[in-house]
């Protein structure tokens, strides 16, 4: 299956999508290596996300950004038996600022060589693809926190996500050209890894049909890897 022909431009507000994926990245940056030890890796991840969270918020009137950000807000939704749920997304930016409305969902997992299933689980990407994060969202991104070398792990991801067992769980769409894994990322060029894509439920997929996924890495202070 191939995505049907919409362009970004069509789906997204490019530039505000880059620039917000670009603003939380360089403000991890920022503060972690400001605050080293409350951005250890031994750090939860809500810690870490709730403190990053907070930062983008504070520092948001010199990003240039007219939305705002969020962090661990609750939707409800009806599960299978009708009953309702709860669930929490990590962190979201929000803005109405162009003619398309852009509400894109930040899933933070730490990463390391042993922890690519559980990136790719239910408690990771799969809330994208079968869950109910980014419903009707295009874009979406996982952010992998890690210590390791992020090119060894940029590339043990890409080979997990290569292997065709896999790709069917994820419910993995290929490009006009056979690609699975699309490196470097369409929208979030220097900034993700590569990106992937997936078919969604109709119930929670885009007019498109699937959703994409940016991968992004970001690594902790190298003071606090002991």
């Amino acid at each position: 299956m191939v995505r049907p022909r919409y362009s970004w431009d069509e789906l997204i507000p490019v530039e505000e999508t880059y620039a917000a994926a670009e603003f939380l990245v360089s403000t991890w940056y920022l503060i972690s290596r400001a605050d080293p030890d409350n951005f250890t890796f031994r750090k939860h991840e809500p810690k870490l996300t709730e403190l990053l969270a907070m930062n983008l918020k504070r520092l948001i009137a010199n990003s240039g950004l007219t939305g705002f950000w969020q962090n661990e807000d609750q939707e409800p939704y009806p599960d299978e038996q009708n009953q309702i749920r709860r669930i929490k997304n990590d962190i979201k930016y929000l803005s109405n600022a162009s003619s398309i409305r852009i509400e894109l969902t930040f899933e933070f997992k730490k990463l390391t060589q042993s922890s690519l299933s559980t990136y790719r689980s239910d408690k990771g990407m799969r809330r994208f693809v079968d869950g109910n994060y980014a419903k009707k969202m295009p874009l979406a991104v996982m952010v992998g926190i890690i210590k390791d070398d992020p090119t060894v792990i940029a590339d043990k991801l890409y080979k997990s996500l290569s292997i065709p067992a896999i790709r069917s769980e994820l419910q993995m769409v290929h490009d006009s050209k056979g690609n699975y894994i699309r490196r470097p990322s369409d929208v979030l060029r220097d900034i993700a890894e590569f990106d992937t894509e997936h078919r969604r439920p109709s119930d929670k997929a885009p007019k498109n049909g699937t959703t994409t996924i940016a991968h992004i890495l970001v690594t902790c202070p190298k003071q606090s890897y002991a």
